[in-house]
């Protein structure tokens, strides 16, 4: 009972310094618990975003019953699936209690300094094992976990992850997914606890089942934390099988390792499993995988930077908003010197010496932490080597980068994803740690060596000895320091609690307005106000999220008016005719969003662009839209306009295939907005679902309405019959056959399914068809028998003779050699590789001609050839010249090609009169190509009407 209080008290006694710790470490956060969060308001507001995520994860699944992995709420009308989306489900769901209890801040921060304390916790439980599993690295019988020097040594790898510069970094610029790093060190003591065959096999099942909540728990905080994970255990692995080729372990022990992997790996997947899997459909199924490389080169850590202290450093770092611009700047201006982003992996100098000490003195047994660190700070450092900022280096007159390992990872899916390499920190800082631990464990036990009894018996640690491993724990913290902690305000403006008594289903829109994802931005988009709709509950214009498919953005970029207000918010000119163009829409905007409430924002002191352009942004929207002239609220600097709305009708209608309509139209649409397939104006359905906004006023509960579209089908021989379903604001209604040609279809729709405001008409098709797929057509070079190996157009006209190659995924090249004269493409039959390209300038010269003519008697038979001219070709060809475009199957003579433009695609061998030509005075066009309509066709759609019924 001794011992166990005794180990008791000592548990309690180092989460209570590590609670002391953090409180310290993150002055002023314990001042203001419940009115400001970490992070730099003149950064992105991520921060925002994590706290806003407690909140909408309560309000979809409690409030509203429905899935928290998509939000009608941002990006609105559009919404958007927040799957491929740092939720950090952990966060969430561990701060949840407290925010109903409280607020949303006070339960984020809490959150995060727990995270902070167990991170340090999690570490000393790690590093009090490892080095007392063997009565510590230098005895071979167990010790006490009490020990002394055990103890220091732990706690101060506890405080090297706990309070390392990476997560103050990250906590600094709002990334708390990175900040919730405390499972990983838990993680780790299990896995190598299920693997320990000093325990009884029960033992290690307990633990294994233990790893594999761990594992689930940090794949709920970040996605690829766990593949962080996954990727430790493979080197744990490694090093376990090259050991065991010495060893040689019993095939039990095999066994039981497998197994105990399996039931880790099978309880990480059951826990994991509900954010996991519609992770990994959206992987395979989406259109927003990452983009080549993303900002990996931005984002990796700079070989400086391992050795240079943070910015928020109070001694050693700087202005933190000047290093944020000066980032920025170096963006924009690559040559510029210094870190290409905020330097985040600062190693320590005294971290790094602790485990360099730790890694010479127990290399053998700390080969796995060797390699973790070596491992994971490599990758780190990203794709490309950076020393202040420079990758390409100049070494003797040849400049030259130098690649990493990193480069392999993209080439891996889903690890592709993990677009930030610095984020590899969270395991590169446990292994130092780790190590660091070991190295503090050398230092004391030789002080306690050198001061042993005559005996041989170790001396209690003297108060020297406690002063000398206190101190290193003192230095480590201090190299790693950010003080003052950045915080930024969380209070929400009282504005919002006005909005929120609306009970309308209307919508705000916020200036600054932006959209953002991972892969850019659209306008000057603040995070801030996603946080605020947190008081408020209504859909907003905007908002931030990770992934998003092309469209959702390219939705808003096509809109004149958000064009020209994004425009002036970037301080670029907008022109007379965008601005009459953005005035004309904005009232029918604000009547299709039914949005009741517009708020103007002061600007947040060196956060550009809105900082030097709010006031020209304001004037713009007080120009355009239809405001109230003054203001229903004003203070903190904000400006809320009601905006003035027609009284509206409950019937609408809408001619697709006009001039206007995009703001109506969500997914499942062609890009282009005015079309006139089968001879009417209409827009083709792309896709088995297209959604339409529709505006109403004044809905009746009580009456019928009746929805009407004009369809034609998209219908091909041997096709199946086409059918469409109406289902209005998620309400389904009957589906409906469609035949050939035109044809009016309706649905009597009860006014209770409709809304007063936006209504979301979705229409369900029964199939969509691609048409390269079912009407291929033929690459055939006319009557040769020969088929083109790729598509081909060519033109000649005066200014130009070009060649473009398209391959199957329709990725265009230029195959023409561009010369004025003729222009010949020699093609390998079996492949699409272009064997040669020739230009001979017959516009200048008879020798060209004789050129031409040689050459093309050196074509392979067999072999296909394109041709185009450029310019006045004629003007100096012969007659020979001519007998060898004959050789390709073209029917023509020196008479018949003079004063005119000429494009042949033959083939070497064919016989006259086979090959494809084109021939014209004016301009020579010439296709040789499968289908190239590779959209998803359902129907063409010609006018949608709703109206009551009688």
């Amino acid at each position: 009972m001794h011992k166990f209080s005794s180990g008791g008290r000592r548990h309690l006694l180092v989460l209570g310094f590590y609670i002391l710790l953090s409180l310290v470490l993150t002055w002023p956060l314990i001042r203001n618990l419940a009115t400001h969060v970490p992070g730099v308001a003149q950064w992105a507001f991520d921060e925002s975003t994590f706290v806003w995520n407690i909140w909408y994860f309560k309000s979809a699944l409690i409030d509203q019953l429905s899935s928290p992995l998509h939000s009608e709420l941002i990006w609105y009308p559009l919404g958007i699936d927040l799957v491929l989306y740092t939720y950090n489900f952990y966060h969430v769901l561990a701060a949840m209690p407290l925010a109903l209890a409280a607020n949303l801040p006070l339960a984020s921060n809490i959150t995060l300094l727990a995270s902070t304390v167990l991170s340090g916790y999690g570490t000393w439980l790690l590093v009090t094992y490892l080095l007392a599993r063997q009565g510590g690295p230098d005895h071979g019988r167990p010790a006490a976990h009490g020990q002394p020097a055990i103890t220091w040594s732990a706690f101060l790898a506890g405080a090297v992850y706990a309070y390392a510069s990476n997560r103050a970094v990250y906590a600094a610029l709002g990334h708390y997914d990175m900040v919730t790093t405390q499972w990983i060190p838990f993680y780790a003591l299990a896995l190598l606890r299920a693997m320990d065959t000093a325990l009884a096999p029960g033992r290690r099942r307990r633990w294994a089942l233990f790893g594999g909540v761990f594992f689930a728990l940090t794949g709920l905080a970040e996605m690829i934390s766990a593949l962080f994970l996954g990727m430790f255990t493979v080197v744990v692995l490694l090093i376990w099988l090259w050991r065991a080729r010495r060893e040689r372990p019993p095939g039990d022990e095999l066994r039981g390792l497998v197994a105990n992997l399996v039931i880790l790996g099978g309880v990480a997947f059951v826990i994991w499993s509900p954010a996991l899997l519609p992770i990994l459909q959206a992987f395979v199924a989406a259109d927003y995988d990452l983009k080549g490389w993303g900002d990996a080169l931005i984002l990796s850590a700079d070989l400086r930077g391992w050795f240079s202290p943070t910015v928020f450093h109070p001694l050693f770092g700087g202005d933190v908003v000047q290093e944020l611009r000066q980032v920025q700047a170096r963006a924009a201006n690559p040559d510029l010197a210094g870190f290409r982003d905020v330097n985040t992996v600062f190693l320590g100098w005294i971290t790094f010496g602790l485990a360099l000490i730790g890694a010479l003195a127990y290399r053998r047994k700390v080969a796995i932490w060797i390699w973790t660190a070596v491992t994971f700070g490599v990758l780190t450092l990203g794709p490309l080597l950076q020393i202040n900022g420079r990758s390409r280096f100049d070494i003797d007159g040849l400049e030259t980068t130098v690649p990493l390992p990193y480069l392999l990872l993209h080439f891996v899916p889903v690890i592709k994803a993990n677009r930030a390499p610095n984020r590899n920190s969270v395991l590169l800082m446990l292994g130092l740690a780790v190590l660091a631990g070991y190295g503090v464990y050398w230092l004391v036990t030789r002080l306690r060596q050198q001061g042993a009894e005559p005996s041989g018996q170790p001396r209690v640690l003297s108060a020297f000895q406690t002063a000398i491993a206190g101190g290193l724990a003192g230095l480590v913290i201090f190299e790693h320091l950010a003080l003052p902690f950045p915080l930024s305000d969380a209070r929400i403006p009282a504005v919002y609690r006005q909005i929120a008594a609306d009970p309308n289903p209307v919508s705000v829109l916020q200036v600054p307005l932006g959209w953002r994802n991972s892969f850019g931005v659209f306008g000057s988009e603040r995070t801030q106000l996603q946080y605020y709709q947190s008081a408020h509950g209504k859909p907003m214009l905007g908002g931030n999220i990770s992934r998003a498919p092309d469209f959702k953005m390219d939705y808003f970029r096509r809109i004149p008016y958000f064009q020209a207000l994004t425009e002036t918010e970037f301080g670029h000119p907008v022109s007379p005719e965008q601005f009459d163009a953005a005035r004309a829409q904005a009232g029918e905007l604000m009547y299709l969003y039914n949005t009741a409430y517009v708020l103007l924002m002061p600007p947040i002191p060196g956060r550009p662009p809105y900082s030097d352009t709010w006031q020209a942004s304001w004037d713009f929207v007080k120009s355009t839209l239809p405001l109230e002239s003054e203001p229903f609220w004003t203070g903190d600097g904000i400006e809320a306009y009601r905006v003035l709305q027609p009284q509206g009708s409950d019937q609408f209608r809408l001619d697709l295939g006009t001039q206007g309509t995009y703001p109506y139209r969500g997914e499942g649409w062609d890009e282009a907005e005015s079309d006139e397939p089968y001879g009417a104006t209409a827009t083709w359905a792309t896709g088995k679902q297209s959604r339409l906004f529709v505006p109403l006023r004044s809905v009746q509960p009580g009456a019928v309405y009746n929805v009407q579209l004009q369809i034609h089908p998209f219908a091909y021989p041997g096709g199946p019959q086409q059918s469409v379903q109406l289902i209005a604001n998620g309400q389904a209604f009957e589906k409906l056959p469609l035949q050939e040609g035109w044809q009016l279809v309706s649905w009597q729709v009860p006014g209770s399914a409709l809304v007063d405001g936006l209504n979301w008409l979705e229409l369900a098709w029964e199939y969509a068809a691609v048409p390269r797929a079912i009407l291929p057509g033929s690459r055939q070079i006319g009557s040769t028998g020969v088929e083109l190996p790729v598509d081909a157009d060519m033109k000649a006209f005066e200014g130009g003779g070009f060649i473009a190659l398209f391959d199957d995924e329709g990725n265009q090249r230029d195959g023409s050699a561009g010369r004025k004269g003729v222009n010949i493409t020699v093609l390998d039959p079996g492949s699409s590789e272009v064997l040669d390209k020739a230009g001979f300038d017959t516009t200048a010269s008879g020798a060209e001609s004789d050129r031409l003519a040689t050459y093309l008697a050196g074509i392979e038979p067999g072999f296909p050839a394109l041709v185009v001219s450029y310019g006045d070709a004629t003007a100096h060809l012969a007659p020979a010249a001519v007998d060898g475009l004959r050789t390709l199957g073209a029917d023509v003579t020196l008479d018949s090609l003079r004063g005119n433009y000429f494009a042949i695609a033959g083939v070497k061998g064919a016989a006259p009169g086979s090959a494809a030509q084109a021939v014209d005075p004016a301009e020579a066009f010439l296709r040789v190509s499968l289908n190239r309509d590779r959209r998803m066709l359902a129907a063409a759609v010609d006018w949608l009407n709703v109206e009551r019924g009688e």
